[in-house]
Formats: structure tokens, sequence, C-alpha cells
């Protein structure tokens, strides 16, 4: 034998880490190919009576659009909050220029009206009025634009 026991039993070791390594970054290449073109989207959010939370959501999701580099716009449908919701979403408008904000009355369907605003090829719809909690958006959010799950539940535990 050229090396000793010990040293032969360390080059290996150090062999099948780089192997192993080596494997799974093309096996990650070849599962998320980088040459196909993500369409845009739109996120479609219905909030009803959310001014406690609405610029945080907002302010969260722009950051996260901004983070992916992905063409997307931002629709919020208003319907008939009576509390600070509109008046938050109206300065919101200055401060996110993605975002549109439209005000509809409880009769209509909003998302049926207000998908026409929508200019991406693929939309997203978020009821937070009705039936999505704060923490399923954020996770959401975090999925639709390939972020990394364990951040959102590691700040969703710690809460």
């Amino acid at each position: 034998m050229f090396f000793s026991y010990t040293a032969s039993v360390i080059l290996l070791s150090l062999a099948m880490y780089g192997m192993w390594y080596c494997i799974r970054d093309l096996w990650k290449w070849w599962l998320e190919p980088r040459l196909v073109s993500v369409p845009s989207c739109s996120f479609l959010i219905v909030v009803r009576n959310l001014d406690y939370r609405v610029e945080d959501l907002l302010r969260y999701l722009a950051h996260e659009i901004e983070r992916a580099e992905v063409d997307c716009d931002i629709v919020v449908v208003d319907v008939s909050s009576d509390d600070f919701t509109a008046l938050i979403l109206e300065r919101l408008v200055g401060d996110i220029p993605i975002m549109k904000v439209v005000m509809f009355s409880e009769e209509i369907r909003p998302v049926s009206d207000a998908i026409a605003l929508c200019r991406g090829s693929v939309v997203h719809v978020m009821d937070l009025a009705h039936r999505m909690s704060i923490d399923d958006f954020m996770v959401a959010v975090c999925g639709l634009l390939r972020q990394d799950y364990q951040d959102v539940m590691l700040k969703r535990a710690a809460r």
C-alpha cells in the first residue's frame, strides 16, 4: 500500500464527500432550468377591514417581488371596508409603483370585475377578506415567488 490505513480512509471520505456535492449540484441544476423565462404575474388581493395589517402585508409583498426580480403587479380590491383600510391603500399607491387599488361594494363580485386590471399572464388571487389568514398569505407569497419556506416558517414559529 502506498498510504497508511488512516490516510486512505481520510482520502476516501473526502472523495465521497466531494462526489456527493458534485452530484447534488448537478441534480439541482437539472431540476431548476435557468433558461426558461418566468411569465409575468399579477397578485389580486381582496381585503376588508385590515387597517391594522394591510400596510405591512403589501410592503412585504412588494419587497418579495423586488427580491425575486419577477415582472409582477399588485391589484388590491377593497370590499366595503368601514375602517381606515381605504386611506392606507390610497397612501400606499404612491409608495409602491406596481400597485393599483380598486374599491368595490359587497354586492359586486370583486374578483371577476378586478381581474381585467391585472396585466400579468398568471393571476394569483388571495382573498384576505374571507378565506386566507395573514400567516397563510406570507407563506403563499414565498411559495409563489420561489423563496425559501424555511425562513417564513421560522418567523412564523418565533411568534
